[in-house]
């Protein structure tokens, strides 16, 4: 009897630490409750001033690994969420889901055109920070270090920055989503000068 005692305890002990466990790592509910997967909107045209906005509209909201949903009220709405996790439902793109935001890109990689998706659009886009850093998909190429202006990128295998100023010391102030002990923001970064860095545009500006 004792034993069996013993083997209940133990059983739900270990049923209540996986429940806890399950709870702590999907704690959040930000996309299933305010995002959204309708339609993007095709544009007969896009500007950089334009795009700039988009970037700067996720300025202090989350992180999200694979995410591309979020709000516009300046907090991380899904703190502390397992990194590298898509399934954990967070506010927040992660850097090349903002990158596919802001330049107004298709789901389909050999379209060049632009679409504006909204800030509550669940999308991620079909581009790594690597696919990016090599130019890939029709509205992307590669472009000189020295010759990027606002809104072209920085990417490495492992991330991608959007320009937003060159400073005057040679580092760059870059709108990322960093993250999830970051969130999305502006930084001083060196990405310029960094060798596994390469420089990136999106093809096809109005202005």
């Amino acid at each position: 009897m004792r034993a069996a005692l013993l083997y209940i305890a133990a059983f739900l002990t270990a049923s209540t630490l996986a429940a806890a466990g399950s709870a702590g790592a999907y704690h959040t509910r930000f996309v299933a409750e305010h995002c959204h997967f309708n339609d993007p909107i095709a544009m007969d045209s896009f500007t950089r001033d334009g795009s700039t906005t988009i970037a700067l509209r996720a300025r202090h909201e989350g992180y999200q690994w694979g995410g591309g949903c979020w709000n516009n009220n300046d907090a991380d709405d899904s703190p502390g969420d397992p990194t590298s996790d898509p399934a954990t439902g967070g506010e927040g793109p992660d850097c090349s889901g903002l990158t596919f935001k802001a330049w107004r890109e298709s789901l389909v990689t050999s379209n060049a055109k632009a679409y504006g998706w909204g800030r509550l659009r669940y999308v991620h886009g079909p581009y790594t920070s690597g696919a990016f850093k090599r130019g890939e998909g029709a509205p992307n190429t590669t472009v000189s270090k020295s010759a990027l202006i606002r809104l072209d990128a920085l990417a490495s295998d492992g991330h991608i920055g959007l320009l937003y100023a060159a400073n005057p010391d040679g580092s760059d102030q870059i709108v990322e989503a960093k993250g999830e002990a970051y969130g999305t923001n502006i930084w001083t970064r060196t990405y310029r000068g960094t060798t596994s860095y390469s420089g990136v545009r999106r093809i096809g500006w109005s202005s």
